[in-house]
């Protein structure tokens, strides 16, 4: 989970700014200190300050439920996006095709065999 958490983040030596300090941010209820560090951060990223820009855009009630609504998403997507597998046993048309190849190497090793 701590991948999830830590998804901006390029390697362990990176700061990252918490979700909550930039939903402060936009909403313009920092103290210019903190508003100050988050400016600062922002321009030394590129693709966090791009987004953080189209997100002022739109109301921060809606900034907070795109937010939610993605990361839902994802969470989604990511724990419940398992391979199902059938049984070999399940499918026939396999197990035939299985005992046919095993009875044609049989048969050629014998007539193989046979030759010699």
């Amino acid at each position: 989970m701590s991948e999830l958490n830590n998804i901006l983040a390029n390697g362990p030596e990176r700061e990252r700014i918490p979700e909550e300090t930039l939903m402060l941010y936009l909403e313009g209820k920092l103290t210019p200190a903190q508003q100050h560090e988050v400016e600062k951060w922002l321009a030394d990223e590129g693709m966090e300050s791009d987004a953080l820009e189209g997100l002022q855009t739109i109301s921060p009630v809606e900034t907070k439920l795109t937010v939610n609504k993605l990361n839902h998403e994802l969470n989604k997507t990511l724990h419940h996006k398992k391979r199902k597998r059938r049984p070999v046993a399940s499918n026939y048309f396999t197990l035939i095709a299985m005992g046919i190849i095993l009875m044609l190497a049989i048969v050629a090793y014998l007539l193989i065999r046979k030759m010699i």
